[in-house]
């Protein structure tokens, strides 16, 4: 088992709650939001943090997405299906981020700097320690599962099926693990729409960067793979009583980064980049 790089910390909580909104400032809040607090911690002796985020009908699209043949006609697709595309600066392929969807970002600065590997572990084991239910089917595994949307090596599944993805961010001594965890709604709906994106951003031309051909029915919420009715909130319950176990303590931040110039100045890098 990997060991918590935040072990025996105060760990300071923040939210960002975006309901439907055609503000780009407000659908990039979140990133900003991260990016200000990374470059807090590089500067301060401060943290951990962990971020709840939630976005209702955004398609989050990855800097490689940018790269198929027919951009314009995939994206739309996206918003014949209601939803806006924006473009992060992580890496990884096109995701969905609507009613039922959780982000979470956890951020803390680390002189031993735990290998990319590692970090990923540990986010594993807390998912994993946040539902004990999972036992009992076999546990949350990490594999790539690459039919789904934005495959990667730390897919999380249950019994095979996806049910979040794993991304981080480093800069300095400081690491951002971010992860997006389905945990209700129509998660088919969500893979059909990205796999329709991919079918009319591509067009069968060949392209030298790969993407999945994606399966609707390769990923699934948390909430039906566990035959649980579960809101956000309860999940961040889980989520936070997870990281008192594994050794952490909590708190609210006092810091309101958003009326920090920091949060303007990556604010304005974000809109520039869409």
């Amino acid at each position: 088992m990997t060991s918590s790089p935040i072990q025996h910390q105060t760990v300071k909580l923040v939210a960002t709650q975006i309901e439907k909104t055609t503000s780009l400032e407000q659908i990039l809040t979140p990133f900003a939001l991260d990016e200000t607090i990374i470059r807090h911690l590089t500067k301060e002796q401060t943290g951990p943090f962990v971020h709840f985020w939630t976005l209702e009908d955004i398609i989050i699209l990855g800097m490689t997405d940018t790269k198929v043949p027919f951009l314009e006609e995939g994206l739309d697709r996206l918003r014949s299906h209601g939803f806006t595309p924006i473009v992060r600066q992580a890496g990884g392929l096109a995701v969905v981020s609507n009613e039922g969807i959780l982000n979470i970002s956890l951020l803390f600065k680390n002189e031993q700097m735990p290998t990319i590997n590692q970090a990923y572990e540990w986010m594993q084991q807390l998912i994993q320690q946040s539902f004990p239910e999972s036992t009992s089917l076999g546990g949350i595994n990490a594999f790539e599962v690459s039919d789904s949307y934005c495959p990667g090596d730390y897919d999380l599944s249950i019994q095979g099926r996806k049910i979040a993805g794993i991304a981080q961010r480093r800069l300095k001594d400081v690491v951002c693990v971010s992860i997006y965890l389905s945990v209700f709604g129509d998660q088919h709906y969500r893979g059909q729409v990205v796999r329709d994106f991919y079918d009319h951003a591509i067009q069968g031309q060949e392209t030298k960067w790969h993407f999945p051909t994606v399966n609707a029915d390769s990923m699934w919420n948390i909430g039906d793979a566990l035959g649980l009715s579960l809101t956000i909130e309860e999940v961040q319950i889980r989520v936070l009583q997870a990281l008192t176990q594994m050794g952490c303590s909590l708190e609210e931040t006092k810091i309101d980064f958003t009326l920090t110039p920091e949060f303007q100045k990556a604010l304005e890098r974000f809109i520039q980049r869409q």
